[in-house]
């Protein structure tokens, strides 16, 4: 679905509770820039998160990318307050999502930027976060959607625990959305056009 403003969230998640004593149906929806997070807020309604089904031919291109998606539908809408996000409609169709994480496990840095974008010859996306120590901090990379996303410090516990586990890159904990709260669009990047 598509808004008449350019850079709203173009996805529009839809909950339905059926009364059948009464005979009516009770509608709540919301809008969200990102899938996981339209179906996060359904989970919190009571859907499956393992029922979700895709209708669409474009899918992860990667094992991060279905990661983030995962912890972005299954876990509770109270870690994260959303401040800003935008949707291109033009190639590379970029979406991006800024919020800071209230239980971070890194007080320096914590604010999160959510990054999707659709590799169209593959019919693809992927989605990446990366971590800001303040909200200008990360508004001032979306300006630059190609720069590479900042990844979080680990201590030196959280690499003894993820060499333990033969992975060498620490987990920076689980991450979870709330709706978005409607909020000025941030100015355009450099030599983008925002259109709809």
């Amino acid at each position: 679905m598509w808004q008449d403003v350019p850079g709203l969230a173009s996805l529009r998640a839809v909950h339905v509770e059926r009364d059948r004593t009464a005979g009516v149906f009770t509608i709540e929806s919301a809008s969200f820039p990102l899938v996981a997070m339209a179906q996060n807020w359904l989970v919190g309604r009571g859907a499956a998160p393992d029922r979700f089904t895709s209708r669409t031919p474009i899918g992860p291109a990667d094992r991060e990318t279905r990661r983030v998606e995962t912890l972005l539908r299954e876990t509770g809408p109270e870690r994260f307050t959303v401040h800003d996000d935008y949707t291109y409609t033009t190639e590379p169709y970029d979406i991006w999502v800024i919020a800071t994480d209230t239980r971070t496990d890194d007080p320096q840095l914590p604010v999160r930027v959510f990054h999707e974008r659709r590799q169209v010859d593959d019919d693809t996306y992927t989605l990446r976060e990366g971590h800001f120590p303040t909200v200008d901090a990360a508004r001032a990379w979306t300006q630059d959607p190609d720069a590479p996303l900042p990844q979080p410090r680990t201590s030196p516990s959280a690499r003894a625990a993820a060499a333990s586990r033969g992975n060498s890159r620490s987990a920076a904990g689980p991450v979870v959305s709330t709706a978005p709260t409607p909020g000025p669009a941030a100015p355009p990047a450099p030599g983008r056009t925002r259109t709809r």
